[in-house]
């Protein structure tokens, strides 16, 4: 089982080894009948001699992980995957219903960083906070695990930071939404992104630099126990129920005077009854419950995007790493299946709210680009993202 299970020869079992989570209990290991043992290697002992020791914590939803003494075997999670990568979906369709706007993290980072600061903004990144912190109250925080060096993790993280706003987007804005609308940038994007992360994490061993143990993920493939999948299916029905809450809180009263009114986010001012020169980014809202609806959403819409990325295990580096070093013996291809459950809700959903839905529940029409140019920049963004 990969929870609730402490292994300690010579050594006492701590009780927050053994540790259950409200989101993921026990589990199935399915291991083929020849998989070889991933052997203590002395190099990466941190006990005494002869006091070496394995330890799986149960400290994640799901368990994306089994640290090996210094070392982590990846394990496939598919269904945990998929489970995930579903609520992304539903996250990003109720955002694109009721606001207007496409999800993007980097977007929602890149404007306070401009010095463009909108309350729906805040809310948002304030939800996918809320969404680590309630993981961490109640299940615990995620197990430690190896990470790069500090300069290189600052070198990455400039070049993710540049890439995504020279590319106006990463993995949210072009790989969900945009090619759930079949965007050509999109899909231009997220292709060379993601060939150049495959060529950079073999070039420069990042599974290697996380050390990451050559045991097949696909070997050690895991699956949630029934009482789990019970619990993710609860709780993308209880979001989906909270946002036709608002909705519906939205659409309830009279707006005064029954005008409606633009607000052009760049400026502050008002537009009655017309859109904005400005988009994107720009806010239309109707009324005074409107605007306050439009920013609740944001902060829901984060809470369930954040905690789909904790189901589907993308908050840990070793998953994305794992699935990017593809020539590695760990290959683990769970991110392609987040992608796959997240768009097998937005391709469809986006079809119908640009074909049925006139306009957002909280805006006057949508925020969707019309730029299909192949430019220098998005490709150069494309590559230092990856």
């Amino acid at each position: 089982p990969a929870h609730s299970v402490a292994i300690r020869p010579a050594a006492r079992v701590r009780p927050s080894d053994t540790a259950r989570t409200p989101l993921a209990s026990s589990r199935s290991t399915f291991v083929v009948p020849n998989r070889r043992p991933i052997l203590p290697d002395s190099r990466n002992s941190r006990g005494s001699r002869g006091h070496r020791s394995l330890s799986v914590r149960a400290a994640a939803a799901p368990v994306a992980a089994m640290s090996t003494l210094g070392a982590t075997a990846l394990q496939f999670t598919p269904l945990d995957a998929l489970c995930g990568g579903a609520i992304l979906g539903v996250a990003t369709i109720a955002k694109l219903m009721l606001t207007g706007r496409l999800l993007g993290v980097s977007a929602s980072v890149k404007r306070p960083a401009q010095g463009e600061f909108f309350s729906w903004d805040f809310a948002f990144l304030g939800g996918l906070l809320a969404a680590g912190a309630f993981h961490v109250a109640t299940a615990g925080p995620l197990p430690a695990e190896p990470m790069v060096g500090v300069g290189r993790a600052l070198l990455a993280g400039s070049l993710v930071g540049a890439g995504s706003a020279m590319g106006n987007g990463c993995t949210s804005g072009h790989g969900i939404c945009g090619n759930a609308r079949l965007s050509p940038r999109s899909m231009a994007y997220t292709g060379v992104f993601m060939l150049v992360g495959f060529i950079a994490a073999t070039v420069f061993d990042t599974a290697g630099a996380l050390n990451i143990a050559s045991a097949s993920a696909i070997n050690a493939t895991t699956i949630p126990s029934l009482a789990t999948l019970s619990v993710w299916a609860a709780f993308a029905a209880a979001s989906v129920g909270a946002f036709i809450g608002l909705g519906a809180l939205a659409t309830s009263g009279k707006t005064a005077g029954g005008a409606a009114y633009a607000t052009d986010e760049l400026s502050g001012g008002l537009v009655s009854g017309v859109q904005s020169e400005l988009k994107p980014p720009w806010q239309p809202s109707i009324g005074p419950r409107k605007r306050l609806v439009n920013v609740v959403a944001d902060g829901l819409v984060g809470f369930v995007f954040g905690t789909g990325l904790i189901i589907s295990g993308m908050t840990r580096p070793v998953k994305v790493a794992g699935f990017l070093s593809a020539l590695h013996p760990a290959w683990d291809p769970s991110l392609a299946l987040v992608m796959g459950g997240a768009l097998a809700l937005c391709a469809p959903g986006f079809y119908f709210i640009q074909k049925y839905q006139k306009a957002p529940v909280c805006s006057l029409e949508f925020g969707f680009s019309s730029n299909s140019k192949l430019d220098k920049r998005l490709m150069a963004g494309g590559v230092m993202f990856g």
